[in-house]
């Protein structure tokens, strides 16, 4: 019995140990958007994020909705009350200045991501942004960019099986 107890004990130890290798994870990503509820039917719909209650009491200035992509990782879009999109559309987004580049998803599988974006997503079946075209990462993986609503990039990689990858 005493036995059984230490090896639980050290089992219980080695994962916690495992667990704690990091003292900081990703947790979210804010983006302000033109048009939240744009945005909010883009997400759930291209990569099925789930809405979940926002926490905090309402603001006067923007208003908020947040999603979530599984457990842990979530999404946070914001819309200002007052109109400032000329100021962010003011500011160039060419290499020289620093800020938001894109951010990435991992998917199953690219083809029925591409089937789902241009079956859901109205920028892509309008035409207004042309459909993707795949290229591969350099340990062979699919790759692909996208857009949302407001134009920012989104980079998409497909999972490889996991015997031949670390990207899961």
């Amino acid at each position: 019995m005493i036995k059984l107890f230490l090896l639980l004990l050290l089992f219980f130890n080695a994962s916690f140990a495992i667990a704690q290798k990091s003292s900081a994870w990703y947790n979210h990503t804010l983006l302000d958007v033109k048009n939240l509820e744009i945005s909010v039917d883009f997400y759930t719909k291209v990569f099925q994020a789930d809405t979940i209650q926002y926490p905090f009491p309402p603001s006067p200035q923007y208003i908020v909705k947040w999603l979530r992509f599984g457990e842990g990782i979530e999404l946070h879009l914001s819309q200002w009350v007052n109109d400032t999109t000329k100021i962010i559309s003011d500011v160039s987004s060419g290499p020289k200045y620093v800020g938001f580049v894109h951010f990435g998803f991992m998917v199953i599988s690219m083809d029925a991501f591409l089937k789902r974006l241009m079956e859901v997503s109205s920028d892509y079946k309008s035409g207004k942004y042309k459909q993707p075209i795949i290229e591969r990462m350099p340990y062979g993986a699919k790759t692909i960019m996208i857009q949302d609503p407001d134009g920012n990039e989104i980079h998409i990689i497909e999972a490889m099986p996991a015997n031949n990858s670390t990207n899961r």
